[in-house]
């Protein structure tokens, strides 16, 4: 393992969910080809982003989203809309939503956060948004003719899963894109037991 790891904590999505949201992608892309879109098999529900960790610590951080999710019970997500932060006129992100089963993201990502600022990593200051990024605008000029299409984007239902557990990511920045891996995948509602 490298001295310094890429981390963040995220929730997974199915691979059907994942087919459904590229067909969203799709429309955009054909928009606005120039922006930096996201790779299907790297769509996720982000909870917390750490940065560059120092690998002897990954087992603590692993350790203590173990304890922050151990009483939380599995629950259903359902995925819809489309939009882009800080919003659809100046798009820097361009998202699928979460359209029920945010608030229990929220909480999650509220216990990690709480958890993680233990161990000294930096406490969120914004509030929590559950959101799949699809994609990244660098430069605004290629993303004018996005905005009024996702003013407009009626995506509609996209499906929902069960979020079962969270996962400890690692981020391998490539010419061709980041390469997204699992470290370790921490069952919700597990008292230790297996």
């Amino acid at each position: 393992m490298p001295d310094e790891i890429r981390t963040f904590v995220a929730v997974l999505i199915s691979d059907s969910l994942k087919r459904r949201i590229s067909s969203v992608q799709e429309e955009f892309i054909k928009v606005a080809p120039a922006v930096k879109w996201v790779a299907n098999e790297n769509y996720h529900i982000t909870i917390k982003f750490l940065g560059g960790v120092k690998s002897d610590r990954i087992k603590a951080i692993s350790q203590a989203i173990e304890e922050a999710v151990r009483y939380i019970e599995p629950f259903d997500v359902e995925l819809g809309g489309a939009g882009a932060f800080p919003n659809p006129g100046r798009p820097k992100t361009v998202w699928v939503g979460v359209t029920s089963g945010s608030e229990m993201l929220a909480k999650i990502a509220g216990r990690v956060d709480d958890a993680l600022e233990k161990l000294g990593f930096e406490k969120e200051t914004r509030p929590f948004k559950s959101h799949i990024t699809i994609g990244r605008v660098k430069d605004s000029r290629d993303a004018k003719e996005l905005g009024p299409v996702l003013e407009s984007a009626k995506t509609g239902r996209l499906g929902s899963f069960k979020v079962e557990s969270v996962a400890v990511m690692k981020s391998d920045l490539r010419r061709e894109g980041p390469v997204y891996s699992v470290i370790r995948e921490v069952r919700l509602s597990d008292t230790g037991g297996e």
